[in-house]
């Protein structure tokens, strides 16, 4: 089958993704859509709006075939992290192209631009290091950086365009997914609608996923439902979800963070892949006087050290990831988290293929055995994640553990043998 992949958290999915979907089938003409998607934790640094099975549920309602699950070690990684861990899933999965939402909308500009990053080589790294020692943050250094070692190479519209790469959020994504693939062709899909960190107009039909957060975290205890506005801007599948279960946000996670970090060894912190350089004293000190999520990351955050690296490092001190107890870089297996009947021929080939070189996971009871210690380790720090999701969100621990919860299925006729996924 010719596959098509698309990285996503849909958290929650909205009109913009739903017309992602679509794009991204009628650009390729592919027979089946893949998502790699986000599990319970997100990329941003905090828990998911609502669980994995949800999400996964309103994706595949929404387009998708086959939805897996990007592990949670890269998840909570950083823009390169969690990019090579998905492009290696998906092209794991049979993906022949890889779409992504994108501001500029040019493939070609893209893969121009992550062709020079990788010619400027050591030279770029070296110039941001100096950068970053002088209070800049990752990406600003590397904007600084890149339009410094450009100038005289390219022409003035032509680096100018090459940095419109590096300061849009998607393009940024884009830019790590381009610069990881081997097998796929990337295609763009031009952003349309609120722009990505929110703040478009109140009227607008088609509305971010910050937005939505955000309107939904101001009328927490309000009564009365939201349901017309939000099919406003999202699916009847996506708003189902939102109004089918509990919803948590970053600062319902305070009382465990504070446990966390004040129960944790400094060097613990500074082991966390997103600590060092004295981030595991700061955080501690701001913990213990804290009295929110938000506001023990903004104690923590400076023009170098971002929102967003500082709430990984809260959320993988929760989850107790250190880069010691996991040392992995790449994905172990394809974890399923629901599909279609197209999804369902294609798994079937992912089967017969071994050349992916990763297990595909349907069943965690019956196949969790056959992995490699890697894969386990991996794989157990999945589970757990969920376990701590449920516990905090206060989810029945037991009905929706990894352990018990099948893969979501969509037009397909259940037999006996897929109902019962526990031994």
């Amino acid at each position: 089958m010719k596959a098509t992949g698309i990285t996503a958290e849909f958290d929650p999915l909205h009109n913009g993704h739903v017309y992602l979907l679509e794009e991204a089938r009628r650009l390729t003409g592919c027979d089946a859509l893949v998502i790699a998607m986000s599990g319970d934790f997100v990329q941003r640094g905090e828990p998911a709006l609502t669980d994995k099975w949800s999400r996964t549920e309103a994706a595949l309602s929404s387009g998708a075939d086959l939805v897996i699950e990007i592990p949670a070690l890269f998840c909570l990684g950083n823009a390169s992290q969690y990019a090579k861990a998905s492009v290696r899933l998906l092209e794991a999965a049979g993906c022949s192209q890889i779409a992504f939402g994108s501001e500029s909308g040019d493939a070609g500009l893209i893969e121009r631009t992550a062709g020079s990053i990788k010619d400027m080589g050591g030279a770029l790294e070296k110039e941001i290091s100096v950068l970053a020692k002088q209070g800049l943050s990752y990406p600003a250094a590397r904007y600084r950086a890149y339009a410094s070692l450009r100038q005289g190479k390219a022409s003035a519209d032509e680096t100018e365009s090459e940095l419109s790469v590096l300061s849009g959020p998607n393009d940024i994504l884009a830019l790590e997914y381009v610069m990881n693939m081997k097998n796929a062709r990337p295609v763009a899909v031009k952003r349309k609608g609120a722009p990505h960190s929110g703040g478009g107009p109140d009227s607008e039909i088609s509305r971010s996923a910050s937005d939505i957060r955000r309107f939904l975290s101001e009328r927490r205890g309000e009564n009365g439902s939201f349901s017309d506005r939000l099919s406003e801007w999202m699916p009847a599948s996506s708003v189902s979800v939102l109004s089918g279960g509990p919803l948590t946000f970053r600062d319902d996670w305070t009382g465990v963070l504070r446990y966390a970090v004040m129960s944790s060894d400094p060097a613990f912190l500074e082991d966390c892949p997103s600590g060092g350089e004295g981030l595991g004293r700061l955080l501690k000190k701001a913990a213990h006087a804290g009295d929110s999520f938000d506001g023990i990351v903004s104690a923590v955050k400076s023009k170098r050290y971002t929102y967003t690296r500082i709430s990984r490092l809260c959320m993988q001190a929760i989850l107790g990831i250190s880069r010691t107890k996991y040392p992995y870089s790449a994905p172990a297996y394809i974890r399923v988290l629901g599909f279609s009947e197209r999804g369902r021929e294609l798994l079937s080939e992912l089967r017969d293929d071994s050349s992916s070189g990763l297990p595909v996971i349907t069943n965690i009871n019956k196949e969790e055995h056959r992995l490699s210690e890697d894969a386990r380790m991996m794989l157990g720090l999945d589970i757990h994640a969920s376990d701590i999701y449920n516990l905090v969100t206060c989810r029945d621990t037991v009905s929706n553990s990894d352990h018990v919860r099948n893969p979501v299925m969509t037009g397909i006729r259940q037999t006996h043998s897929q109902k019962d996924n526990h031994d």
